[in-house]
């Protein structure tokens, strides 16, 4: 089921996929890449993916419940659209060079767009749906304002997004089924002779 932890689930999973085609060739340490916010002051890292922003998916929304035992049904699940931003730690002292900075956001694009589909995002009484990895192309304006509302300077990053991320409900709604009926059917009888 797509409990809340969903959210920390696709980031670990968009994490494990680049931690295991960037290293060790680029990166020598899978712990070089984390899950990081880029106003944090350690800089024991190369590679920072940090989750922006969180939306609903309107398209993928549902309003009927979903029957899970004879007499419960779950409110449906919220899908969402995940915004991530993957960035190089400049105040790393592990970063080498120029080119090889760039040879490391090269290859996590080949990453992201090689591996665009995240398996199991769906909840178990719902239908299964994969996540799909979509780069999205903001202005120089938005990623500005992106770093500016972090009060750290603009740095180059690869900007995506990852949906339907599905968050399920624990609302449980049970109600009674009719299992049985019962009709009386009875006949009057008329008062004298016509009418």
């Amino acid at each position: 089921m797509s409990d809340f932890s969903v959210i920390a689930q696709t980031g670990n999973a968009v994490l494990k996929l680049l931690r295991d085609h960037i290293c060790p060739d680029l990166i020598q340490s899978p712990e070089a890449i984390k899950l990081v916010s880029p106003s944090e002051k350690n800089a024991d890292f190369q590679l920072g993916l940090y989750l922006y922003d969180i939306q609903e998916l309107r398209e993928f929304r549902r309003t009927e419940k979903v029957r899970i035992s004879a007499d419960q049904a779950r409110y449906p699940s919220k899908p969402l659209t995940l915004y991530f931003a993957l960035y190089l730690n400049s105040k790393s002292q592990m970063m080498s060079d120029v080119e090889n900075e760039l040879r490391i956001l090269g290859r996590a694009i080949q990453v992201l767009t090689d591996h665009s589909v995240l398996e199991g995002t769906g909840s178990e009484e719902e239908e299964e749906r994969d996540a799909s990895v979509t780069m999205l192309n903001l202005s120089f304006e938005d990623k500005t304002k992106l770093w500016s509302v972090l009060s750290v300077p603009y740095q180059l990053a690869v900007y995506f997004s990852v949906a339907p991320v599905v968050l399920s409900s624990e609302r449980v709604y049970t109600f009674t089924r009719v299992t049985q009926t019962d009709y009386q059917i009875s006949q009057q009888k008329k008062k004298g002779g016509r009418e």
